[in-house]
């Protein structure tokens, strides 16, 4: 079904000869109508939404600009909503869905990304360093990511050995494949507020192995063995707390981000994290 939907996209986009530039507020408009009218619905879907994240000058061939966009769709009788991320290409007279490097045959788009938010430098979100820091380090991750565990740790102990040079801002990411994620990130939020030290650094340095089916009670009693805390499902499901959960969600889906963890090192995406493998050998 996604791909079908994503091959008529395409095919609506080629067709066109007039999908407009942006910096214009009216223009933009047009662009969703645009795309609006060229996503067929289905039974199996209905379109939601129609967003348009990012524009930038696509420097490698002038005069042609890209487009992040964001579509919702809801699932007919599941009571879910997916999203779709995608980048389109324009110079205002034709549409290209993508471009492809010659030699390696890769595309353009792996290299493309949201330009990073500068008000994400949150002293909410602060969890290792100083504020003041020259170097800005912001991590999206999830508790229960594989990735997450092995790498966590490492970066905020270094932070944490060079606080004067680093700041490291965490935004919590849980994936919807690692079904507990949500309770442990809540549970982190209360302990948090509780005045927990370190709660982060500690979540990340405990083992939770949980089974693949969602039991909110068990995994909210993992993480009070773990840290030492008493906190109750009510607690973690209070609105507040939500919505602070769902704020850094928010965050994510601004940058069109997918998986964890993913780190920015002075605003640029580090997707490959060379750029703090550099740092670690510089601070030896």
């Amino acid at each position: 079904m996604m791909k079908s939907l994503t091959l008529k996209l395409l095919t609506s986009l080629l067709l066109s000869s007039s999908l407009l530039l942006a910096g214009d507020i009216a223009l933009d408009k047009k662009v969703l109508d645009f795309l609006n009218k060229s996503i067929t619905t289905g039974v199996e879907y209905k379109l939601k939404n129609v967003s348009i994240v990012d524009v930038q000058d696509f420097d490698k061939i002038a005069g042609w600009k890209v487009y992040f966009v964001t579509i919702d769709l809801d699932l007919a009788g599941k009571n879910k909503t997916i999203s779709i991320k995608d980048k389109i290409f324009t110079n205002g007279d034709i549409v290209s869905k993508d471009f492809v490097y010659m030699d390696s045959r890769k595309s353009i788009k792996d290299d493309l990304f949201v330009q990073f938010d500068q008000k994400l430098y949150k002293k909410s979100n602060l969890i290792a360093g100083q504020f003041e820091a020259k170097n800005k380090l912001v991590v999206f991750s999830d508790p229960l990511c594989p990735f997450c565990m092995d790498f966590m740790p490492d970066v905020i102990d270094f932070v944490q050995k060079h606080p004067k040079d680093f700041a490291l801002f965490y935004y919590h990411f849980p994936l919807s494949m690692h079904l507990n994620s949500k309770t442990i990130v809540k549970a982190s939020i209360v302990a948090k507020r509780e005045g927990v030290e370190d709660v982060i650094k500690k979540v990340y340095e405990s083992v939770f192995d949980f089974e693949k089916n969602k039991d909110d009670k068990l995994a909210l009693s993992a993480f009070n063995e773990a840290l030492g805390t008493h906190i109750t499902l009510e607690q973690i499901n209070k609105k507040d707390i939500i919505d602070e959960m769902q704020i850094d969600i928010d965050a994510a889906k601004k940058l069109m981000i997918s998986g964890t963890p993913t780190l920015y090192v002075n605003g640029k995406l580090d997707k490959q994290r060379e750029l703090f493998a550099n740092f670690t050998k510089e601070y030896k």
